[in-house]
């Protein structure tokens, strides 16, 4: 399966389409923004960055970063994306090790284990970086924002359902619309909760992440808990 091409699309009409440094003093400046972000967003937090604070701490002209970064949310969507293409990256080589260390294995016990090894390795990616929590687990300032990453964590689904195929297993979760990517957001919602409730991912919050994911695989598997009209009694639900 490929990433959906109708939400790549709909992602290029709404997205701005952001201009990249090509020169090396130029890299060099954008460099010293997203350094200076980084330890502003520390300091104030998401809602109270600004652009004009921004270009005092990094000692770059403000006309400089808002030719490449024409708001405040373009520059933090930058920045999150970054982190999370290498959260990504680490979640793909657990789902991927899981497959070589366990061969053979029905669906819901790949399902279990990866599951299982994608939570481990978020919660320990995050708890290992306050700014890659704070921008990833805020999901988006804007949709355009909030559309690119659905692109990216579609490079897991893909991944996954890539490596189910190739071992001949049945996949029985759905394609649209894409199961694996909103069982991801789940787990990254109870993360959410434990991040901001104790400003760390615990294990009891890596636990709900883990019991809310097999439960909604579960559901997939077994088609249950299909919502039924206001009007059928509840003895006849599944």
């Amino acid at each position: 399966m490929m990433v959906s091409t109708e939400s790549t699309l709909q992602y290029k009409k709404s997205s701005k389409q952001l201009n990249r440094p090509k020169q090396e003093r130029t890299q060099k400046r954008m460099e010293q923004v997203i350094r200076a972000t980084e330890e502003l967003l520390l300091q104030v937090g998401i809602e109270k960055i600004s652009i004009p604070e921004v270009a005092i701490a990094s000692e770059v002209p403000r006309a400089s970063i808002y030719q490449f970064f024409p708001t405040k949310y373009d520059l933090l969507n930058y920045i999150a994306i970054s982190h999370l293409n290498n959260l990504i990256q680490k979640l793909r080589n657990e789902a991927m090790r899981v497959f070589l260390e366990n061969p053979n294995q029905p669906i819901e016990a790949y399902g279990r284990l990866i599951t299982s090894a994608m939570i481990k390795a978020a919660a320990q990616f995050l708890n290992e970086s306050k700014i890659a929590t704070l921008l990833i687990l805020s999901g988006g300032a804007t949709q355009d924002n909030y559309l690119e990453y659905q692109v990216e964590l579609r490079k897991v689904s893909f991944a996954i359902r890539q490596a189910l195929l190739a071992i001949n297993v049945d996949n029985y979760i759905p394609r649209q619309p894409d199961t694996l990517t909103i069982l991801i957001e789940l787990i990254f919602t109870c993360m959410k909760h434990g991040y901001y409730t104790e400003n760390y991912i615990s294990e009891a919050i890596c636990q709900e992440g883990y019991r809310a994911g097999i439960a909604y695989l579960t559901a997939l598997k077994n088609n249950s808990f299909i919502m039924k009209d206001a009007n059928v009694k509840a003895d006849d639900e599944t």
